[in-house]
């Protein structure tokens, strides 16, 4: 299991983005049904379709503001599952 330990937001770039892409896809909230983002297709950079699966992870599991900004809170409850 991945331990997150960066804040990450649209643009960010990096292995932390491509293990949240792996989490959001593992649980539910894929990123993309095709092609870059999907389920084996993971990638390094957080674009709008990384933010948009991670709002409505944040919105399923009541995690406010639910913006698709991977910080505190958002991280905490990622690490905890």
């Amino acid at each position: 299991m991945h331990v997150f330990k960066a804040n990450l937001t649209t643009g960010s770039l990096g292995s932390e983005v491509k293990a949240l892409q792996e989490y959001l896809n593992a649980h539910g909230h894929p990123v993309a049904a095709s092609g870059a983002g999907s389920p084996g297709n993971e990638t390094t950079f957080f674009g709008v379709a990384t933010k948009v699966a991670l709002s409505k992870y944040q919105k399923e599991n009541s995690i406010t503001p639910a913006s698709g900004y991977f910080g505190a809170k958002t991280r905490a409850a990622v690490n905890a599952n």
